[in-house]
């Protein structure tokens, strides 16, 4: 019974703060203590439970029987007005009233979410992509990523559901920036940084301003990073540790650098952007250190510079894709 006590006033604190933060005045404050009330990971899981129900309740709002319903607890609240006044401040609310009011929120709220529904953007195996917030905020997808963005009067926040992207975020103290990525949740309120899904989380590198990581199922899992640092959070033991910015970023122009990186993961990473990837045969070469600046998509130039500069044999399948592998 404790158990279940706890839970119901963790949802019940869940609701008050979903509410709190949808309202068009938020205090810095608010801010601050939601994020502290979060890092509990019950309260985190109460929270993100409730706000997947608040979305899978967009698609019933648009329901023509929602609406109904509605129309029916709105008129059964008029009518129930004049027979049942409370008297006094101890009273209850007779349930039937409640009931109806009750039915007449979630409508309300579920009609309110269905416009809220976030917006989706997404690039295909070789583009890029820019996309303008309506708070002037900037997003720059890379190859095979997605994302979707949904913007409250209390705050802003982006999922990265696959893939790799820039933002360049206006600040906006009232209106928090909030990018989730897999378990992890990066907070800006002005800054630019690079956000890259890695297996259940993310890889976030700071380019400018500041911002705070952290995973919201965890209390110790959280960490600020300043401009030139980077943290991955899928890792056994994340650390921040500091990185060379325009290598890192230096897909967002186009071009791809590789700086001591074995051959593996940088054909791994080329063949994000094709639709014919390289194949490596011989593991022997899998370990071979690389560095060089290549242009994102030009399969033909990065596997001619591994050949010249490795002596690698290069062959090409019956569909079309490179295969690479040791010499002779």
């Amino acid at each position: 019974m404790m158990i279940e006590a706890e839970a119901d006033i963790r949802r019940k604190e869940a609701a008050d703060w979903f509410s709190k933060l949808n309202q068009r005045k938020v205090t810095t404050a608010d801010v601050k203590a939601f994020s502290a009330w979060r890092r509990d990971p019950e309260n985190a899981r109460a929270f993100s439970r409730l706000e997947a129900m608040w979305d899978a309740a967009g698609t019933l709002a648009q329901s023509p029987g929602m609406a109904g319903l509605a129309d029916e607890a709105l008129s059964r609240v008029e009518k129930a007005r004049p027979r049942r006044r409370m008297r006094d401040a101890g009273r209850l609310i007779p349930l039937g009233v409640a009931g109806a009011m009750a039915l007449v929120i979630g409508a309300a709220s579920l009609t309110w979410w269905s416009l809220q529904r976030p917006d989706a953007y997404a690039t295909a195996i070789g583009e890029q992509r820019t996309v303008r917030l309506e708070d002037g905020s900037r997003i720059v997808l890379d190859t095979d990523s997605r994302v979707t963005v949904r913007f409250t009067d209390a705050r802003r926040v982006v999922t990265l559901a696959a893939g790799r992207a820039m933002f360049e975020v206006e600040g906006d103290a009232a209106r928090p920036f909030f990018v989730q990525a897999g378990d992890t949740e990066v907070t800006a309120v002005g800054t630019r940084f690079d956000v890259r899904r890695s297996g259940s989380g993310a890889r976030v590198v700071l380019v400018e301003g500041r911002v705070d990581v952290h995973k919201p199922s965890s209390r110790t899992a959280q960490w600020t990073l300043e401009p030139g640092q980077q943290v991955t959070t899928s890792g056994p033991t994340p650390r921040v540790v500091a990185v060379n910015v325009p290598a890192e970023t230096s897909w967002t122009v186009g071009r791809l650098t590789f700086e001591n990186t074995p051959i593996a993961a940088a054909v791994t990473e080329v063949n994000r952007y094709t639709s014919k990837p390289i194949e490596l045969r011989d593991e022997r070469i899998s370990s071979i250190r690389v560095s060089g600046v290549f242009n994102a998509g030009d399969i033909d130039g990065f596997v001619a510079a591994l050949r010249d500069l490795y002596h690698l044999e290069a062959a090409t399948a019956a569909d079309g894709h490179l295969i690479l592998s040791g010499p002779a």
